[in-house]
Formats: structure tokens, C-alpha cells, sequence
């Protein structure tokens, strides 16, 4: 029994199926009339008149018949849990409440508590979420026998105990909000799945987003209440909807605002044009981030799952975070991205913030980057952290764990009719594809990284790269990640580059996400965090 419970002899579950316990033994009731009953007789405390019993039960039968029934009923839910559940009081039936005990009544009074006091504590909360996780099935579920009388009451019944929880969920949602943001947007999830219509229930999740800092969370959270309705009635949200969304909207943007002067954008000057990078922590040592193909350093870090992990390095390390030319903040580029361009950015980003060398953590084409860097420029790279990453862009006989030349140009050619929307979202995080926060978000990344025409030069660099020659001329130190079901690089590519850099040290992952800051994404920052510390 959920938080609470005491131990009576009989005790009464009336979420989801309904079950009946005798000294914890569950007792199988004999009829649905039965359960009906005693769950009428629990919501209703006091003596209920026989007459009322019997029309409620059997609405089509005449009342003698139906008083007779009522009687074998009585008899047969006696037999059934040993005597004690119900009282006789003159011509009326009462539950009898000091030896039965019933979670829609335990429920009632312990959120009737809740929502009446001034603060939760974290006790009540810890019961208000064990409570939640319980009484969130339907009342009564699979009770249904005809009568018209019943099932009002009933229907009447769910929607007062959806008020009461609704009132609850709102209550543990404020609680929480601020110490355990995944909690409350959970919550926040289940108080809109009890009313999808219920537009403050949107407003709510709005503003979890807006204090995570997340903008595309907000935007996400608005633009489902908005379909909702114009889906269900032909409506937009109200005033009150549109008024909360601006205004959340206003704030993220003042806060980014600030927050990009905090970590100060900064240009440096490459011989292609100049490229966008910013700086967080003040480490004796550097990490520098080399993205995948697409980045925006100012919307990258709107993200909570990212915007944690970067700032988690940060506690060690001076961490610069870049757009590569031709993407996000950096110059717009006409020739053809390579890994050699972009550590040459790199070493541009490195020699305008006067860091003379530095770690390099690269995530997927990034690090290719990092690679190329740590090949041609060895005295700027004190260590290599490598994720999905891989050495050759398109497959070879001998390499056979990319796509060939012609699939790759099939799947560059649908992923830029898709661009502007949350493109390849299966594919580099098949364990938040579904998160509408996430999509909403890459979809901004996406449309403000690169144009169609910018994608087709950083991607066509990446088919026509094979840098499988010179992975043994890496000396500096290096750690390979690689989760085993990433989709988007073979886990096989990872082992590839482990077994051909010298001395590297392979980490194979758990999950299926390409994107680092998806699925486990602390074993990779402990991995990172433990392999510097031992250099």
C-alpha cells in the first residue's frame, strides 16, 4: 500500500483493477456488482439506504427482486472476505471503516492535507510522489454492468479525484520545480495527460522550461497546447496562454543575452574569415569542444542536458565552446569544409585566447578536427577525447562501416530536403526522438547553423575524408568513446581509430545516442574528467 497505509484486516484497492486483501491475502470478489458495493459504500460514509443500494445495482429489476439480490450480495462478499466488511444500521448498509481500509480514501485525505498546508516538506513530497505513481489509473477500471445510475456516479467520482490529484500535482510541481527539474517536468506531463485541453497545465510546463533556461522547451511546450486546440476545437490558446508564453519568451532572451556577454563571444581571424568561440570556467587547463557538422554556440547552450555537461567541465577546465567556418556565428564559407580547415580554426581560436595548448574533446565529425589538429599541430594538443567519431567519411573495401559514395549521396540529399526542422533527430538521439523540447530545439540549431547550400560544403568535406594513413602519427595521449548501438557511426569505426591511434585508450559505451549530451552522458564526462587527471 502506497505511504500511510495502515495494517486493518481488510483492505480495499479501487485504482486500476480493483483488488480485495484480507490480512495482505488478496480475496477474489465474486461478482462486479460486489466491488461496486463496497467502493459506493467507501465513497459514501454513513449508512446507505437498502432501496437506493438496489435501484443503484439493478436499475431494470423491480424492488423486491432487487432487495433480494442486494441481500445474496451482502451474504456472498461476507463469505468472500470472512464477515467485518460491512454494518447493517437499520434498512441501511455502511462500510465498516474501522476494519477496512481504502486507498481512495487514504488518497483523499492525505491530498486534502497536501494542498492545504503552506510548504511541502520533503517527506510530504516523498509521499505525494509515491501516492502520484499509484493513484493515476482509472478508478474502478473494467467496472461495468449496465447500470446508467453507477457509471454517473462514477464518472462523477474520477473527476473529483482528477481535481484533487490535479490540485496535488501543481502543489509537488512547485515543490520540486527548482531542486529536480526532470521530476517536475514528469509532472507537469501527467497534469496535462489528465486534461489536454487545459491550457494553464501547458503554462505550467512553460515555465519548468523557461527556469531551466531552455527557450526551445517553451516554444515546444506553446506550440502543443496551440495544436491541441486547433486540432480538438478550432481555436488558439487565450490571452492569458499567449501573454504567458511572450512574456517567459522576453525573459529567456534578456537571459541568453546576458548570459552571452558572461561567456563573452569572440571572433577569431582564420585565412577563410573568422570563426565564433566563447569561453566558460577559468581552469589552469583548457578543453576545447570541436562540434559535429552543425553548431550555434549561443543556442547550443539553451539546452539543459548540454548546457550541464559543459558547464560540469567547466568547474576543471577553461572550456571554449566554437563554431567551425561556415557554421552558427562563424563567417559563411563557399569552399568545401575539411578536417584540416577546421583545425585550422582551432589553432586560430587557441592563439587569439592565448592558450598555447589545450585538450580537445571531438564529438562525431568534430572529430575528425581534433584528429587532423593533434596530426599537423601536436605541440597545441595536450590530450585527444574522441566520441562517435570516426577516420574515413564513406566506406572502402577495407572499411566497410560507413556508407558507400552513392548512399551517402542519397542521405545528403534527403537530410537537406528535411533542413529547417528537426532533421536525423532518430538517428543521433533515438532515446529522446519523441522529447518535443529536444525537437524543437534542434530544429532551431538546425535552421540557424547553416543554410541547405552550407550543409552540402561541410558534409561533401566529410564524404571525401580518409585520414585511416595517418592515425599513427598521433602521439599525444588519446581516449576513444564509442557507444555500442550508435546509429548515425558504426561502433566499429570507434574501434577502428582506438586500435590505429598509438596508446589510445578504448571506452566502449552503453546506449544509442550519437549526440554526447544524450542517454548516459556522465560516463562520458566522468571518462573525460578521470583520463585528464591521470595525464
Amino acid at each position: 500500500m502506497p505511504p500511510g497505509a495502515s495494517s486493518p484486516s481488510i483492505q480495499l484497492q479501487l485504482f486500476g483493477a480493483p483488488r480485495a486483501l484480507v490480512h495482505a491475502r488478496e480475496k477474489p470478489l465474486p461478482l462486479q456488482r460486489s466491488v461496486a458495493l463496497l467502493a459506493y459504500l467507501a465513497l459514501n460514509p454513513g449508512p446507505v439506504p437498502r432501496t437506493h443500494l438496489a435501484a443503484l445495482l439493478w436499475p431494470d429489476t423491480d424492488e423486491t427482486r432487487a432487495r433480494a439480490r442486494l441481500r445474496r450480495l451482502v451474504y456472498n462478499i461476507d463469505e468472500a472476505l470472512g464477515g467485518g466488511a460491512l454494518l447493517a444500521e437499520g434498512d441501511g448498509l455502511a462500510l465498516a471503516g474501522e476494519a477496512v481500509e481504502v486507498d481512495a480514501l487514504q488518497f483523499t485525505r492525505f491530498a486534502r492535507r497536501a494542498v492545504a498546508v503552506g510548504a511541502l516538506d520533503g517527506e510530504t513530497v516523498a509521499q505525494a510522489l509515491q501516492w502520484i505513481g499509484h493513484v493515476r489509473r482509472p478508478l474502478l477500471q473494467g467496472i461495468a454492468f449496465g447500470s446508467g445510475a453507477f457509471d454517473d456516479w462514477l464518472k462523477a467520482a474520477f473527476i473529483e479525484h482528477e481535481r484533487l490529484l490535479g490540485r496535488l500535482l501543481e502543489r509537488v510541481i512547485d515543490a520540486v520545480g527548482a531542486h529536480d527539474p526532470a521530476t517536475a517536468l514528469d509532472l507537469a506531463e501527467a497534469l496535462i495527460a489528465q486534461d489536454p485541453y487545459h491550457e494553464p497545465s501547458y503554462v505550467v510546463l512553460m515555465r519548468l522550461h523557461a527556469r531551466q533556461g531552455h527557450g526551445a522547451g517553451v516554444e515546444a511546450a506553446y506550440v502543443r497546447c496551440a495544436e491541441v486546440l486547433r486540432a480538438e476545437f478550432g481555436i488558439r490558446p487565450g490571452p492569458l496562454t499567449d501573454q504567458a508564453y511572450l512574456r517567459l519568451s522576453e525573459d529567456l532572451k534578456r537571459a541568453a543575452s546576458h548570459q552571452a556577454k558572461r561567456t563573452n563571444v569572440r571572433f577569431a581571424e582564420t585565412s577563410r574569415g573568422v570563426v565564433a568561440y566563447a569561453k566558460l570556467g577559468a581552469g589552469e587547463q583548457t578543453m576545447v569542444i570541436a562540434p559535429g557538422f552543425v553548431s550555434q554556440i549561443e543556442i547550443a547552450m539553451e539546452h539543459p542536458p548540454l548546457r550541464t555537461f559543459v558547464e560540469s567541465l567547466a568547474e576543471k577546465f577553461q572550456v571554449i565552446i566554437f563554431d567551425r567556418g561556415g557554421v552558427g556565428l562563424s563567417e559563411r564559407l563557399a569552399t568545401t569544409s575539411t578536417p584540416a580547415a577546421m583545425a585550422a580554426d582551432i589553432v586560430a581560436i587557441l592563439d587569439h585566447a592565448r592558450v598555447r595548448r589545450a585538450w580537445v574533446f571531438g564529438s562525431s565529425e568534430g572529430g575528425l578536427g581534433a584528429t587532423r589538429l593533434a596530426i599537423d599541430h601536436p605541440e597545441r594538443v595536450q590530450g585527444l577525447c574522441l566520441f562517435g567519431s570516426l577516420a574515413r567519411g564513406s566506406a572502402a573495401p577495407d572499411y566497410p562501416w560507413a556508407l558507400s559514395a552513392a548512399a551517402y549521396g542519397v542521405w545528403l540529399k534527403a537530410l537537406i530536403a528535411a533542413w529547417g526542422g528537426p532533421v536525423g533527430i532518430e538517428t543521433f538521439a533515438p532515446s529522446a526522438k519523441d522529447d518535443p523540447a529536444l525537437r524543437a530545439w534542434w530544429a532551431r540549431i538546425v535552421r540557424h547553423a547553416a543554410s541547405p547550400g552550407g550543409l552540402r560544403t561541410i558534409l561533401e568535406g566529410l564524404r571525401d575524408t580518409d585520414m585511416r594513413a595517418d592515425l599513427h602519427r598521433i602521439q599525444v595521449p588519446a581516449l576513444v568513446m564509442h557507444r555500442r548501438g550508435d546509429l548515425a557511426v558504426r561502433f566499429q569505426a570507434g574501434e577502428h581509430l582506438a586500435r590505429n591511434i598509438p596508446n589510445a585508450l578504448w571506452l566502449p559505451l552503453e546506449g544509442d545516442d550519437h549526440f554526447w549530451w544524450c542517454g548516459d552522458s556522465q560516463a562520458v564526462l566522468e571518462a573525460i574528467m578521470k583520463f585528464a587527471a591521470a595525464r
